[in-house]
């Protein structure tokens, strides 16, 4: 008995035991899947790594940049340098090299310009593009950067914040490598291709116009709009040209009088203690015209006209004529009077200059020769009468070189002497 329970008992140790062994694992049970599941993890690996790091190595020699650093040139008056955002300003009165990422320039209100320079990695010589900056401009560097490598085909990348004021950017850049520039404005970003542009901002509005070459607005909800060579493009907070027009710019409002004159021009009339002349918005031969009269008494000085406010800067623009029909009907006094003045019609237009001072330029017409020899004509030409005459002026911007104009501020058009009936219609102040 005693037999049976010991066997009973080691029995039951031996099967106590049995139970309490590890089970083998799978991987021990089927090394081959082990190893082959350690091959395949690896080629895996092998794979990325041979597939991404050639890419990571290239795409670093591609695009990796270092900082680039640029010029500012001042031409008129002094420009104001910031180095950060809370630094005092730093007038620059002279060239200044090392115009770093981060830094602003603010040219005054009066008559400053200058300009921000872009240089070459083969020294100051090689210029790869510049921005003209006139008064009242503020503009941030917030990247210069070239390729770290030479291979690299990527080009130059200037980006530029303009918060205000005017700007004329070139980025035909001398060098191999091509220049370019993302202007950002309050209203969204600007990208510039090889080529000259000419950019204004303020509160309401970005107006973009392309010299030459090519740019794409990109609107901060609207989308984008590209912009080809001759055409120009507006943002503003919400809403944009949907599709780009002629580069050419009107500055007038209502040259043609088909609106309420008194919402674009305003009249004046000088006159002492004599009857007035007149002038009134009138339709005829097709066209509305503007139609000066006065039949009063002889000898006797009036003058009536009407005056528009322009207030715009003209700065970045290359061209300015002046355009308009004319047709006299009435001259009492002989020439423009004796002062080259009393014109049966004559337009003016008042500007600042580049230099900030207040000067008019003006053309006037008549029909009939002065009588008094020493009566001479200054700026006028005589017309043949009861016939419309289109007068297109020379570049103004050529004509007072001298005293280049930065900002027309109104346009005149009045008829002065004893006398007089005269016409003007399509009347245009065009900037290019």
């Amino acid at each position: 008995m005693s037999s049976d329970v010991s066997g009973m008992v080691g029995r039951e140790q031996i099967g106590s035991g049995v139970a309490t062994l590890p089970r083998p694992s799978r991987w021990r049970e089927n090394p081959e899947r082990l190893a082959w599941a350690v091959i395949l993890v690896s080629f895996a690996l092998f794979l990325v790594l041979a597939v991404t790091a050639p890419l990571a190595i290239r795409y670093f020699l591609r695009y990796a940049t270092v900082i680039q650093e640029a010029r500012l040139e001042p031409t008129l008056g002094t420009l104001l340098l910031y180095p950060s955002e809370n630094a005092e300003p730093v007038a620059v009165t002279a060239v200044k090299d090392g115009i770093a990422e981060g830094e602003r320039i603010v040219a005054g209100e009066d008559s400053t310009q200058g300009a921000l320079v872009f240089l070459g990695s083969d020294g100051p010589d090689v210029v790869l593009g510049s921005v003209q900056l006139y008064a009242g401009t503020n503009l941030e560097v917030v990247r210069i950067r070239r390729p770290l490598f030479a291979h690299s085909p990527e080009p130059y990348q200037a980006r530029l914040r303009l918060t205000h004021g005017q700007a004329r950017i070139f980025s035909n850049s001398a060098d191999g490598r091509p220049l370019h520039v993302e202007l950002e404005t309050p209203h969204g970003v600007i990208s510039l291709d090889a080529g000259s542009y000419q950019v204004s901002v303020d509160d309401e509005q970005t107006d973009v116009t392309v010299r030459s070459g090519q740019a794409t607005l990109y609107h901060r909800t609207e989308g984008s709009i590209t912009v080809g060579s001759g055409l120009r493009a507006w943002m503003t907070g919400d809403a944009f040209s949907r599709d780009p027009v002629s580069a050419e710019q009107n500055l007038l409002r209502n040259g043609d009088f088909s609106e309420p004159m008194l919402d674009t021009w305003q009249s004046y009339v000088i006159a002492d203690n004599v009857k007035p002349g007149s002038v009134q918005i009138v339709e005829g031969e097709g066209r509305w015209v503007a139609n000066f009269l006065r039949d009063g008494e002889d000898n006797v000085p009036t003058e009536v006209g009407i005056t528009q406010s322009v207030g715009k800067a003209v700065n970045v623009y290359d061209s300015l004529t002046l355009q308009l029909d004319v047709k006299l009907l009435h001259q009492s006094l002989s020439g423009a009077g004796y002062l080259s003045s009393e014109y049966p019609l004559r337009v003016e237009i008042t500007y600042t200059d580049i230099y900030g001072k207040v000067l008019t330029w003006g053309h006037g017409f008549y029909t009939r020769d002065p009588e008094n020899e020493n009566w001479k004509i200054v700026n006028g030409q005589k017309i043949p009468p009861y016939n419309w005459y289109t007068y297109r002026s020379p570049n103004l911007f050529d004509l007072l070189a001298d005293t280049r104009p930065a900002r027309i501020d109104s346009v005149r058009i009045y008829a002065s002497g004893w006398n007089y009936q005269s016409m003007v219609s399509e009347v245009y102040l065009v900037a290019q």
